[in-house]
């Protein structure tokens, strides 16, 4: 799960809003955005892997693409109202 999934699931648990103090790491998944709205695989973790996960790295990423999407779109439609 990428850092504006995680953050959009446990605001809506608690019912707050987005935190500007994660703007800095938004705007970096957001730079990562393809031009075809995709998301590249960024790295792959060394170790024992019984099957692969995901697609090579450089790849866009069927896995990681929707979990950032999901977040910047739930970023963008609320971090510019007043936090409660």
């Amino acid at each position: 799960m990428t850092t504006p999934d995680h953050v959009r699931r446990a605001g809506a648990l608690d019912g707050v809003r987005p935190d500007p103090r994660l703007a800095d790491a938004i705007e970096l998944v957001r730079s990562r955005r393809q031009p075809d709205g995709t998301r590249p695989q960024q790295v792959h973790h060394s170790g024992q892997e019984w099957f692969t996960v995901d697609v090579p790295v450089g790849e866009p990423s069927p896995r990681l693409t929707p979990y950032a999407t999901r977040g910047l779109r739930w970023w963008d439609d609320n971090a510019g109202e007043e936090q409660s």
